[in-house]
């Protein structure tokens, strides 16, 4: 069902048009009450969401100081290298891919930042790059930002190319919404619809089985199950406005006490 269509199910009141005003005078919270904005403004050559910066310091600050493993899809003019690397601090490793070849003018080993070219949807490149470098604490895509690239890294990192526990994070979604940049949704789905139907593979275990199936006091109820591969890594799905992120960690079946 279209989303426009969806909209109609929300009360009259809740999806109708209303003004929004923004105010674009600075200084800018999102900004100055970040420590990722704070790094951000004092480097040339980027541009960004402001809204980016709040969800950087939420999801990805538990990793400042402890040496993480991190890839970057897309490099453009360097900017985001340098941003990770004094975010996270010494003792980090940045990976970033591009297929230009031009940005190989921002690969500073001495620093540990490594430019690797190659195309995002490539398994063949990425796996080459999880052999170098990997696996990675967080993979962000914030490539070409076309839908099938999108789902091809997502399937050829994921599971292999992030860590048992860590963070896939995907940047500018608004690509899947712009009335004028059809070739972004060149799949049979969006990245959004794509990524939403990770919800349904985390619980899709409970499709074919009961509530007294995962019971822990009802004597004889199941212990084992079969389920989606992917269900046993993904611990949460969370969208934000224009991105999305997938935090994986094993998981153990769910269980349910009634008492």
């Amino acid at each position: 069902m279209p989303f426009k269509t969806i909209y109609n199910l929300l009360p009259e009141a809740m999806r109708e048009k209303v003004s929004w005003e923004s105010n674009k005078v600075p200084p800018f919270p999102s900004i100055d009450n970040t420590v990722s904005g704070q790094v951000w403004a004092t480097i040339p050559g980027g541009h960004k969401w402001l809204g980016y910066f709040q969800v950087y310091d939420r999801e990805f600050g538990r990793y400042h100081g402890k040496s993480p493993r991190v890839l970057e899809i897309g490099v453009y003019r360097g900017a985001s290298l340098q941003l990770w690397r004094r975010f996270f601090g010494d003792g980090a490793t940045i990976v970033g891919i591009d297929i230009d070849e031009s940005c190989t003018a921002f690969n500073a080993p001495e620093h540990d930042i490594h430019v690797e070219i190659g195309d995002q949807s490539d398994p063949a490149f990425l796996q080459s790059v999880v052999d170098k470098y990997g696996p990675f604490d967080i993979i962000i895509d914030d490539g070409s930002h076309v839908a099938s690239h999108q789902i091809a890294s997502f399937n050829g990192l994921f599971d292999k190319g992030l860590k048992e526990t860590g963070i896939y994070f995907v940047e500018d979604l608004e690509c899947m919404y712009w009335g004028h940049t059809d070739a972004f949704r060149d799949a049979s789905v969006t990245t959004v619809e794509f990524f939403k139907m990770l919800i349904d593979i985390q619980n899709s275990i409970f499709e074919d089985y009961t509530y007294n199936d995962f019971s822990v006091q009802i004597p004889g109820s199941r212990t084992q199950y079969e389920v989606i591969a992917l269900a046993k890594s993904i611990a949460s799905i969370k969208f934000g406005r224009g991105l999305l992120l997938v935090e994986k960690a094993p998981q153990i079946p769910p269980l349910t006490l009634h008492l």
